[in-house]
């Protein structure tokens, strides 16, 4: 029987030829030198773009996992790409470490993470692969090349953001910081009162973010804020378990499914009812070390399209995105997502020179997103959206050369590392205009 690779939302699927499993980097780099194209790599298959799609060979790191060592003066360590992010924050704390800041999902692989510019939220803090110091990359030719500022610049400057397309990653250098701890905060807010206030919400605290579901006149706002407070342990489900919160979720949108007038009453509901959060901003929080305090449990899956506008325009964009949503007809259940990402000098970053606000919308896994997707793009990119690489949209190179002033640099590496197109499937010789 044939193999068959999905990832996480189950819309993306692949039937290739060879599933490889390296266990080193001898092993990866030996694999890929000989291994029929299009050659991808499978993290944990949390991006919604067809990045990992191959009829040829899917290469897995999943036996590429652990910290290789650290160096406790510099603040750094070195890990193994297939480490997922979960495994990965005890095992930094361990060694008094923690990473600098992470999303609200923690299931990707290192180098899934690192390639797509996974990120969480902080005005003054950048993505995951801007806290990237150096990496190990497998070329097509099976060539093992090391990079860093200082040795092969043009490839850090290009591979930290590179989506697998110049080769896979083997190890990651990331830049931490000693163990820190991290208290949380929120509660229900008027919307008009968050986004009259953004700025100051913003930077008042180390980590803010905003969930508004566009049919309640209300938001849920998560701040984060470093803390001399003792943490408390947290007990993680196993993956996948379902909370009560989720399984309430998931029948919600499986209402609104089959009673689509359901959605705005549903969506108010959501909101008042929210126990995630205090109702007073004043009160108390959870104290937890960082690993534990930045990752939600999400186990109510979805389809996600993401883009980052300049920070100032973020209001205006979410505004207009929400009252489209209301007014547009199409049936969704998700909140929209907002959060800040600070600039940075990665050549295909979203991020790339720009502060930006991150807006995603999300939709139901059973339920279809191209309608709901394409409205939102539509938007997004009037106020010169960036796509976040894992997650769905439809640029082409055409579009994208002009969102990216290294665009050109860019190809130029690529090229260069992959002249034969090994690590272009389709979706990729779209994105790079190779079809």
């Amino acid at each position: 029987m044939p193999y068959v690779w999905s990832n996480w939302s189950g819309w993306v699927k692949a039937w290739p030829k060879s599933l490889l499993e390296p266990a080193t980097e001898e092993e990866l780099a030996a694999s890929v030198r000989i291994a029929e194209g299009p050659v991808r790599v499978a993290g944990s298959g949390h991006s919604f773009t067809p990045l990992v799609e191959s009829a040829g060979t899917i290469v897995t790191l999943r036996h590429l996992s652990g910290v290789v060592d650290h160096d406790d003066a510099a603040l750094t360590a070195r890990i193994k790409a297939g480490t997922t992010l979960r495994d990965l924050g005890p095992m930094l704390f361990e060694r008094g470490l923690g990473l600098i800041n992470q999303g609200d999902i923690d299931r990707q692989a290192l180098a899934g993470a690192v390639g797509t510019g996974t990120h969480g939220t902080g005005i003054e803090i950048g993505s995951i692969s801007s806290a990237v110091a150096g990496f190990r990359l497998v070329t097509a030719n099976g060539e093992v090349l090391t990079a860093n500022r200082t040795e092969n610049p043009d490839l850090f400057d290009a591979g930290r953001v590179s989506f697998g397309s110049l080769g896979i990653m083997s190890e990651i250098t990331m830049q931490c910081r000693p163990v820190y701890v991290l208290e949380e905060t929120g509660g229900r807010m008027p919307i008009a009162d968050v986004l009259a206030q953004v700025e100051t919400l913003r930077d008042t605290h180390r980590h803010f973010e905003f969930w508004w579901f566009p049919f309640s006149d209300h938001a849920i706002v998560k701040f984060l804020s470093e803390t001399d407070k003792e943490a408390k342990p947290r007990r993680r489900r196993p993956d996948g378990e379902e909370t009560r919160d989720d399984k309430i979720f998931r029948t919600a949108n499986e209402a609104t499914r089959y009673l689509p007038f359901l959605r705005g009453p549903l969506q108010k509901y959501m909101t008042s009812a929210s126990g995630r959060y205090s109702t007073s901003l004043s009160e108390p929080g959870r104290v937890r070390w960082s690993h534990d305090a930045f990752p939600s449990d999400r186990n109510v899956r979805f389809n996600e399209m993401e883009y980052a506008v300049p920070a100032e325009r973020g209001p205006d964009c979410i505004r207009e995105l929400a009252a489209h949503m209301r007014k547009g007809g199409v049936n969704f259940m998700f909140p929209l997502e907002y959060r800040y990402v600070a600039a940075d000098d990665i050549w295909l970053s979203p991020f790339y020179q720009r502060d930006s606000v991150t807006i995603s919308v999300h939709q139901y896994h059973r339920q279809p997103y191209a309608e709901l997707f394409a409205d939102a793009e539509a938007i997004f990119r009037r106020y010169e959206g960036r796509p976040h690489w894992g997650k769905l949209h439809t640029l082409g190179a055409a579009d994208l050369a002009r969102l990216y002033p290294r665009w050109d640099d860019f190809q130029g590496v690529r090229r260069r590392l992959d002249p034969g197109g090994k690590f272009l499937n389709a979706h990729l010789k779209r994105l790079f205009g190779e079809q």
